[in-house]
C-alpha cells in the first residue's frame, strides 16, 4: 500500500466505486465527494477533501478516512 497518491489518481480510483465529485460544493480548495446510494441522486455517504490541483498529494491518513466514510473496503481499493 503506497503512502501517498496524487489527487487525480485517487479520484480516478474512487470513480471505479461510483464516487462523484460535486462541483460548487465545498469552500475554496475543498472538494465534496459523494457515493450515491441510489443512482442519479446525491444522497449517500460523503467526504470533503482539500485539493490544490490534480497534482497535489493525498496522504494515507486522509485516504483511510475517506475510504471509511465512503464505505469502501481498503482491500478492494488497493487491488
Amino acid at each position: 500500500m503506497p503512502k501517498i497518491l496524487r489527487y487525480g489518481e485517487f479520484i480516478s480510483r474512487l470513480r471505479d466505486f461510483g464516487v462523484i465529485e460535486l462541483p460548487g460544493r465545498g469552500k475554496g480548495s475543498e472538494r465534496y465527494l459523494i457515493r450515491p446510494s441510489i443512482t442519479g441522486t446525491t444522497k449517500g455517504p460523503s467526504y470533503t477533501i482539500r485539493c490544490h490541483g490534480s497534482g497535489d498529494t493525498v496522504k494515507i491518513g486522509t485516504m483511510s478516512a475517506c475510504l471509511r466514510r465512503l464505505q469502501i473496503d481498503p482491500k478492494e481499493f488497493w487491488k
